[in-house]
Order: structure tokens, then C-alpha cells, then sequence
């Protein structure tokens, strides 16, 4: 079996004097320039492969930048992955990079050193800093079962970051005994087919108070009230981020237990599969509804606890029976409960369409079950799956 390996980021605060400081931010602007450069040749010249690109840049990179040989591959590392995920994204601009964009460092550029110290490169030589670590950062930084990448490093608010990568193999899936299904929503951001429901009240509380609030500075829009706002910047997604974990935490952590395999709904391009015209007070909590976030944590918390992951059609989930297979869309008379015209279970609705999931993935081709029958109900796909 193909070894997968599992990534993670630990983002550490880092201090630098004043004359190593204004070393970074010179690098950091050369870096994004040269990059700039970089990309703008491989958007004419349509090269996405790094290797052509070398043979191309790397030589005006060191000579008109100032960059090193080392920063110059990764500042050409940088553009080729940001032309290529252009070109994927069917984006007609070329990407661009502002003098204070991050900056990435590998391996022979930057060095973690005792006493919580980094040595890093610059245009004018190394240069040292003092990481800031909590709990959480020691912790993780220092565990020697996770192999020590590349960084990046980011200025914020006049703050530098250091974004360490770790990589560590994920160990081998468990062979599963069953399926916890799992249905994902607005209203409930994950139900399982166990029952267990986690409420998005929470983030459309906070959601709305900020919105609000955010509104009512924005058209106050003096000197304090923009402050007022920059303090607040970002605290919104961080409320959503830990939502998110701590959902998928659970559910990893259940499926584990339970040695069972996670079926989770295929939602991608989900809201321009559903647009029937949405109204206005609608728009705003349908596009911030973060199901992908809450999919990415799933998944990379599932490989690395050996937990196997399955997608299925999200469609008319919430509006077929897991009793009986009869899917009708007047079996879901309100949001929240779910009646079977022709057998009578009833249940609540978000729990039926996790059970649904589970036993959708249960009888994919690779477990030789037939699929789930359905009956008179035709929507487009994954229609039941917002409304949950």
C-alpha cells in the first residue's frame, strides 16, 4: 500500500531587533518581487512545471533581486504553485505578490536552534530570532515523531509569524466494521447516523451580533470605529475554526472507537448546484457556510488516526427513508422531522440522512451492495442536503 503522509502547520510569534527586523522586511520585499517576476514568465510563457522554470528565471532572479540561491528557488517555487492553481481556478490574471506577502524558507534557508532560537536568511546575511512559544507550540514543535519541513514566514499587524510545517506517515485505515454516516447543514453543522447532533446555533449567534455590530461601525466609519474594526478582524472565522475542530475531533474520535468508517456527503459546488434565487436575508448564512472547512478537518484528523473516509451523493438524502429506501419530497414536512409516507418511520430529519449516507456507502461497488433505492422525488443534486 501507498504510504500517505499527514501535514500540519504550527504557527509560532516570532521577535527580532530593530537591524534584523528591517533585514527581514528588505528580504521579504525582494522575495515577493522576484516572485512576482517569476510568475508574470510562467503566465506569458505558460510554463507550470518548476524545473522549465529554473532554466528560465533563476538567473535575472539572483542577479536584479539580490536573492540567494536558495531564496531564488523558493521564490520561484512560490510562483509556479500560484500560476498553477490559477490556471486550474480558470482565473484570467496573473498572480501577483505584495511586498509584505509571506515568505517561504526550506530546510537550508532557516534553522531552529536551542533556547527557542531561529536562524534565518536574509539578502544581507543570517540573522537571529527569538520564537514565542505557548504550551501548544512546545508541545507540538518538540514532539519527535513529526518530521520538521519548510516555513513560512508572515507579517501581521506589524507582528512576524513563523509558520512551521511537520510531516509525519499516516499509519495504514483500520478495516471498517460498519459506517457512522455523517449529514452536514446550516442549521445542524454535523448529525451522525448514531444521532449525536452538533448545533450551529453557536457560530450564527456570533455570526449575526458581529454582523450587526460590523455594520453599525462601518456606517459610523470614524477614526476609532476603523480601529474598532481592524481589532476585530478574523475573530469571526476563529469562532467557525473552533467549531469546526471540535466537531470533527468527535466524530474521529467516535468513528475510532467504533472501528466504523465516516461516509460523508459530496457537497462541492454545492451552492451553484442549489441557486434557485435565494432571498436576500438567506444569502449571507448560505455563503458562509463552512462545509469544506468542516470536511478538510475530518479528513486530515481521520488519516492520521487510520480512520477510512467515504463520500456519497448527497441526493435527497434528508428526503429518503432508512427504513424502507422510499424517497418522496413530502416525507420531510418541516426542517427538523422526517415522516415516511409509505412506511411510517419517522425520525428526526438530519438523523435519517446520516443513516442514509452510512448505508449508501455500505453498498458502493467496493463493498458489493446493491444502492439504495429511491423513489418519486427528483431534485437537483444535493438540495436536501442545505436545507438540513
Amino acid at each position: 500500500m501507498t504510504q500517505t503522509f499527514s501535514t500540519r502547520t504550527i504557527c509560532c510569534k516570532l521577535l527580532f531587533d530593530e537591524a534584523s527586523a528591517a533585514a527581514i522586511r528588505a528580504t521579504a520585499e525582494a522575495f515577493n518581487a522576484a516572485a512576482t517576476y517569476c510568475a508574470s514568465v510562467a503566465w506569458e510563457e505558460r510554463i507550470t512545471n518548476k524545473n522549465k522554470l529554473h532554466h528560465v528565471v533563476y538567473g535575472p532572479t539572483r542577479s536584479e533581486y539580490g536573492l540567494g540561491a536558495q531564496l531564488a528557488c523558493c521564490a520561484r517555487d512560490k510562483a509556479a504553485e500560484a500560476v498553477r492553481a490559477a490556471r486550474a481556478n480558470g482565473s484570467d490574471t496573473c498572480p501577483t505578490f505584495k511586498p509584505n506577502s509571506s515568505m517561504r524558507y526550506d530546510a537550508r534557508t532557516y534553522r531552529l536552534m536551542s533556547m527557542d532560537r531561529v536562524s534565518l536568511n536574509t539578502i544581507t546575511g543570517r540573522v537571529m530570532g527569538q520564537l514565542v512559544l505557548g504550551e501548544y507550540q512546545r508541545r507540538h514543535l518538540y514532539d519527535t515523531s513529526w518530521k520538521i519541513g519548510g516555513a513560512e514566514l508572515v507579517q501581521r499587524d506589524g507582528q512576524f509569524y513563523l509558520h512551521i510545517t511537520q510531516t509525519k506517515v499516516n499509519p495504514d485505515p483500520d478495516e471498517p466494521t460498519g459506517f457512522l454516516g455523517v449529514d452536514l447543514g446550516i442549521v445542524n453543522l454535523a448529525t451522525d447516523s448514531d444521532g449525536e447532533t452538533f448545533s450551529g446555533e453557536q457560530v450564527k449567534q456570533v455570526r449575526e451580533r458581529w454582523f450587526k455590530h460590523r455594520r453599525r461601525l462601518q456606517k459610523t466609519n470614524t477614526r476609532r470605529a476603523r480601529w474598532r474594526l481592524r481589532q476585530r478582524a478574523r475573530k469571526e472565522q476563529r469562532v467557525q475554526k473552533d467549531v469546526n475542530h471540535r466537531i470533527s475531533k468527535k466524530l474521529v474520535t467516535k468513528a475510532k472507537m467504533e472501528r466504523k468508517a465516516l461516509a460523508l456527503e459530496e457537497l462541492t459546488h454545492i451552492r451553484t448546484r442549489t441557486d434557485n434565487g435565494w432571498r436576500r436575508s438567506q444569502r449571507r448564512l448560505r455563503t458562509s457556510w463552512a462545509f469544506r472547512q468542516l470536511r478538510t478537518f475530518i479528513g486530515y484528523k481521520a488519516a492520521q488516526a487510520g480512520v477510512l473516509v467515504m463520500t456519497v451523493d448527497p441526493r435527497n438524502t434528508s428526503r429518503t427513508c432508512a427504513v424502507c429506501g422510499y424517497g418522496d419530497k413530502q416525507n420531510r414536512k418541516t426542517q427538523s422531522h422526517f415522516c415516511c409516507r409509505s412506511c411510517g418511520h419517522t425520525a428526526a430529519a438530519d438523523t435519517n440522512a446520516a443513516v442514509t449516507s452510512a448505508y449508501r456507502a455500505g453498498c458502493q461497488p467496493a463493498y458489493g451492495a446493491a444502492p439504495l433505492s429511491s423513489g418519486g422525488a427528483s431534485t437537483s443534486p444535493g438540495a436536501s442536503a442545505l436545507g438540513s
